[in-house]
């Protein structure tokens, strides 16, 4: 396959990712004569999930002419149940919002292999680009990657992704970064923003996945948050806390030093069994304090059994809260 060939079908597919489609039957990898960008044939509704969050609701991408004309939400898809927030309702806007219409060449282009630095790095002025065809973009990309390939190997490419791309775009990402440039050198925001919430449920749970699904949510006779503000952050799963709320009556914690929308809306359902701690000492804090509450009054509510047939080091823990 020529370069020009293999360009082609690769932003075929790109653009298929970015606009997180899926099959109109399931979720599965849409056929090729789907996804052509020039097909009056296209399908109009593709199922997708919300590529904002990590929620995951289930969206429906309207698209004419291979535009993304309107994203709204899927009525059968059991985590958001037809509802959607304004950040998904709104993700699809970035994509034609002042975009350019033609590829910009700095001028004075540093160069890596030759050490050359710009010296109009950091700048951005119009006046030290010039416009350039999107063959002569294209081209450029492509010598340079492969020039720094075989100079200093594939891991020389680095790829720093995002957590708010789609499934779809991710595993493009890893196709091409390992695949094609034979690079293992890819990060994502994903460690900035979740690190410490993977290392928690490894310490405390053994797995970097939580063991609870959203539909625990409505079975459940009391819900916390510790430092989650849900009505900004996790919509969808605010509205249905809200709502078994409003419906079953069950009692609310929030702990959080703000006074959060997650709090006043908690409130407004209940406000006699909505509880704010707002605290300025700490999560651990916190729970430490509860432990020592439960084990030396209401030692009979501790699941004893479970934590000696299923967890280690319950006893130093228990000593120490005890301390």
């Amino acid at each position: 396959m020529k370069r020009r060939s293999f360009l082609k079908y690769t932003a075929i597919t790109a653009a298929a990712a970015a606009s997180s489609v899926g099959a109109s039957k399931g979720w599965a990898v849409p056929d090729p004569q789907d996804i052509e960008l020039d097909s009056k044939e296209a399908k109009s509704d593709l199922l997708a999930a919300c590529p904002y969050c990590g929620v995951g609701c289930g969206t429906i991408i309207q698209t004419k002419r291979g535009k993304i004309t309107n994203v709204i939400p899927d009525k059968d898809h059991p985590t958001n149940k037809g509802l959607q927030c304004i950040k998904g309702l709104t993700s699809a806007e970035a994509i034609y919002v002042n975009r350019l219409t033609k590829p910009l060449i700095r001028k004075d282009m540093s160069d890596p292999l030759t050490g050359h630095v710009s010296a109009t790095k950091g700048s951005f002025d119009p006046k030290h680009f010039r416009e350039a065809t999107w063959d002569e973009a294209e081209e450029l990309i492509a010598d340079k990657v492969v020039e720094i390939i075989r100079e200093d190997g594939g891991n020389a490419i680095g790829l720093y992704g995002s957590g708010q791309l789609p499934v779809e775009g991710q595993y493009l990402e890893n196709i091409f970064m390992k695949g094609v440039l034979g690079s293992n050198t890819i990060e994502a925001n994903a460690r900035m923003c979740m690190t410490s919430a993977v290392t928690g449920y490894f310490k405390s749970l053994g797995s970097d996945t939580p063991p609870t699904c959203y539909d625990d949510i409505e079975l459940s006779d009391m819900i916390t948050f510790w430092g989650h503000n849900a009505r900004g952050s996790h919509p969808i799963l605010y509205w249905r806390v809200a709502d078994h709320k409003a419906s079953r009556n069950i009692p609310t914690l929030v702990v959080d030093p703000r006074r959060t929308g997650t709090v006043q809306g908690l409130e407004e359902i209940n406000p006699e069994n909505s509880t704010h701690f707002s605290t300025i000492n700490g999560d651990i804090s916190i729970q430490n304090a509860i432990a020592y509450a439960i084990l030396e009054k209401h030692d009979d509510a501790v699941a004893w059994d479970f934590l000696k047939k299923h967890t280690t080091g319950w006893e130093t823990y228990v000593e120490a809260v005890k301390a």
